[in-house]
């Protein structure tokens, strides 16, 4: 009887390590989203919102602020650093 017993525990431990393992090898191959975030956010929307034209939606106000308030004392330093902030974009 004492065997009987120690099997059903022996089970009860393979089962639920069995459950531990399957739940931590699922959150280990979950793959994490990847989002852009801060100014390659904006520089991403950027480029999509300018490549709109004058349709552009009102989502693209935030961007356009953005790319539109960089100004520098000329206006070839100015175009210089609204390209660099486009670039922000990662092409991958």
């Amino acid at each position: 009887m004492k065997w009987l017993k120690r099997r059903d525990w022996i089970m009860v431990l393979a089962g639920v390590s069995l459950l531990v393992m399957s739940q931590d090898a699922a959150a280990q191959t979950a793959p994490k989203p990847s989002f852009l975030e801060g100014d390659a956010r904006l520089a991403c929307e950027c480029l999509l919102c300018l490549a709109a034209g004058p349709q552009a939606p009102k989502e693209c106000q935030a961007a356009l602020t953005k790319y539109y308030m960089i100004q520098a004392g000329s206006p070839f330093k100015t175009m210089v650093m609204r390209r660099n902030f486009l670039q922000l974009c990662p092409k991958q």
